[in-house]
Order: structure tokens, then C-alpha cells, then sequence
């Protein structure tokens, strides 16, 4: 909220852009969190991307009973990027922006928190905050409100030093409020990054000025089988060389003006090349021959030296065995050692593990 002429408070506007492929059962919770946020004005509009559920009934009926809702169907599919740029640079027009997925929800008073960054700095064009974790059809639960004064503004490219040396996006995306006019100066999502579109973005934001962190939580990120990042997470090799494909053209097109970049290239890296190498072990460790070397050949390419680390040998004494030897050999070597047993690898399992139920994700500055 900021001030207008003779003193009386002129309430933020804030558009969300709500895109929907099958989440009808999702749907009237999500929407019912938008329109609950106090402290601002909120208009939604419901992009179905051609569902195959009741995602339409949901939705006019939404928009039927609330002239703050708009609802618009695909007939045929477009996909989510361009689900995702229809919405932000074609529909929203209020001071501030969100895209958020049909099975996620915002948090009591989250519009407010961050608008009020963002009124506060008009340099910054990013709010963010942490996002607790819903596992399949949970409610959010019943907490107290965050501590309104826990923020902290990052310099841009303390934000991209981030990205890059933990090789992981520090944004959880239903907590990202963003300037509507600097949206439109960063553009669209990119269609050729279609899993690591949301990090690009936010690089795209640092590069234009600091980035507001709330500490508290913004938002509800919903996790189940049917989700798209569930469906991608299980195929973390395109996944981490996304990543990579993404830092070094965001990194590359800054030239001299982002100092410290290549060497933040050379740590993240290392930091992806160490992570290759452990998910090529429990590829081995569950059967899954093709895929250790996948991993291993990526752990190569990106980083050489990654040969002379400890995690590489063990992968190439564990393959001279042979699966069945070292099957014995290892839970020897942990009693050895004073270590607890190992659990058996299930053969389905995925590189990902996922979330916990009621983990906290996203980044607070000053955490490791």
C-alpha cells in the first residue's frame, strides 16, 4: 500500500494468472486463497489449457460467482510457456504480477507482505518468500502469520552468485510477486527451456535490479503424482543439463557487467559434476547400468577433475566387482567403520526423493 495525494493510502493491484491442464480438483482451493489476500485488489484469470476433467465447470463457476475471476479455455493444448506468457504479458495489467499453478495456494496476507517490499523499493522487481509443502490433497495447516519486518534485499547479482554456485533455483515460483512493467521489459518465458523457463526468469529480474526475501511463508507448494515437476524430476539428467544450459546464457550475455561469473561457472560445475557422480552410483546400486554411465559421462563433460574425487573411484571399483561382490563387500566395510546398515535400494526408485510433508523450500539469504 503507498500513499496518494492528500494523504489517503492507495491499495495495490495484483493480477494472477492461474494456469490449469487437469487440476479441476485443485482448482476452487487455489482460487479461494487468491481472493482471500487482504490489503490489495486481485483479479484472477483461469487459463485451461484444454483439460480433460472438469477443469471448465470449475472455473465458470468460479468466474460466475466472483467478478473479480476471469475464465478462459484452450481449445486445443499450447503448452505451459505459452499458457504462461498469454497470461502475463498478454492479460495482466496491475501494478504487480503472479503465475501460480492450479494445485498450489497462497498464504493469509502474502499479497500484502510483498507488495509492500515492492512499494518500499521501486528498484526491485522480484518478492519471493519460503513455500511449505503439501503432499497430494492436504489443507494447508493452521500457523501464525510471518513477522512482517523479516526481509532482506539481495543484490542482483548476489542472487545470481546463488543460483549458480548451488546449482539450484532459489525461488519457489507461487511466492514470486513480480513488477508487472518490468515483466514486460524481461519478456516472456523462454520456450526452449521448458523445466528451467521459471529459473531464467528470475535471473532475468537480477540482472535488472535487487531482489526482495521474505522469511516467512508465502505459499503452499503442492506436491503429488500428477504434477508436472514430479513427472520431470524423474528424469534428472535433462534436468541438471537445463540448468547448466540456462546459467551459462544468462551469465553469457552479461559480458563484463556481472563480475565473478566465471568463476561462479567453474563452482557450480563441480558442485553438478559431484551430484552426477553420486545419482550414476545409485543407478549401479539399483541395476540401472545405463543410466550410471549417463551420469557419469555428464559428470566428465562438465567437470574433468571430477576423475580424481573419491565418489568417482568408488564407482569404477564398484563396477570391477560386479554388483554381486559388492553387495557383500559394502555392509562389511560399514560395520567396519561403526556405521548402521545401509537400507536396500528399491528398484524403482528415482534420483529424486522428493519432498517431506510440511518442508519448508526456498531460500532465506544467509543460509547455507
Amino acid at each position: 500500500m503507498v500513499v496518494g495525494h492528500g494523504g489517503r493510502p492507495v491499495v495495490s493491484r495484483v493480477d494472477v494468472v492461474v494456469p490449469c491442464y487437469n487440476y479441476a480438483r485443485f482448482l476452487g482451493r487455489c482460487v479461494e486463497s487468491l481472493l482471500h489476500q487482504d490489503g490489495v485488489e486481485v483479479r484472477v484469470l483461469i487459463l485451461d489449457d484444454a483439460s480433460g476433467d472438469d477443469t471448465p465447470e470449475v472455473g465458470r463457476r468460479l468466474a460466475a460467482a466472483d467478478s473479480r475471476v476471469t475464465f478462459r479455455r484452450h481449445e486445443a493444448n499450447r503448452g505451459h510457456i505459452a499458457t504462461y506468457n498469454e497470461g502475463l504479458l498478454e492479460w495482466a495489467g496491475a501494478e504487480y504480477s503472479l503465475l501460480i499453478s492450479a494445485d498450489d495456494v497462497v498464504a493469509p496476507g502474502a499479497f500484502r507482505r510483498a507488495t509492500r517490499l515492492l512499494d518500499a523499493y521501486p528498484e526491485a522487481g522480484l518478492a519471493f518468500g519460503q513455500a511449505r509443502v503439501l503432499i497430494g490433497d492436504a489443507d494447508p495447516p493452521a500457523e501464525p502469520p510471518p513477522d512482517d519486518s523479516e526481509y532482506r534485499l539481495v543484490a542482483g547479482a548476489d542472487f545470481l552468485r546463488r543460483c549458480c554456485e548451488r546449482a539450484h533455483c532459489p525461488v519457489s515460483t507461487p511466492t514470486a510477486l513480480v513488477r508487472t512493467s518490468m515483466q514486460r521489459s524481461c519478456g516472456g518465458y523462454s520456450a526452449d527451456l521448458p523445466h528451467s523457463a521459471d529459473l531464467e526468469m528470475w535471473m532475468r529480474f537480477a540482472m535488472r535490479g535487487p531482489i526482495a526475501v521474505l522469511r516467512g511463508i508465502q505459499a503452499y507448494y503442492r506436491w503429488h503424482a500428477g504434477n508436472m515437476a514430479h513427472q520431470y524430476y524423474n528424469q534428472r539428467l535433462g534436468d541438471r543439463r537445463e540448468f547448466l544450459l540456462t546459467c551459462h546464457r544468462m551469465l553469457g550475455r552479461s559480458g563484463e557487467r556481472v563480475p565473478g561469473a566465471r568463476e561462479w561457472i567453474d563452482t557450480m560445475h563441480h558442485v553438478v559434476a559431484g551430484e552426477a557422480v553420486l545419482s550414476a552410483n545409485r543407478c549401479f546400486d539399483r541395476g540401472d547400468d545405463e543410466g550410471s554411465r549417463a551420469w557419469l559421462a555428464l559428470a566428465a563433460e562438465i567437470d574433468p577433475g571430477i576423475r580424481w574425487s573419491r565418489g568417482w573411484w568408488r564407482s569404477r571399483v564398484a563396477r570391477l566387482l560386479g554388483r554381486p561382490l559388492v553387495g557383500v563387500v559394502r555392509p562389511l566395510l560399514h560395520r567396519l567403520r561403526g556405521l548402521p546398515p545401509q537400507p536396500p535400494v528399491a528398484a524403482a526408485a528415482t534420483h529424486f526423493k522428493g519432498f517431506r510433508p510440511g518442508e519448508v523450500v526456498g531460500w532465506w539469504p544467509g543460509t547455507p
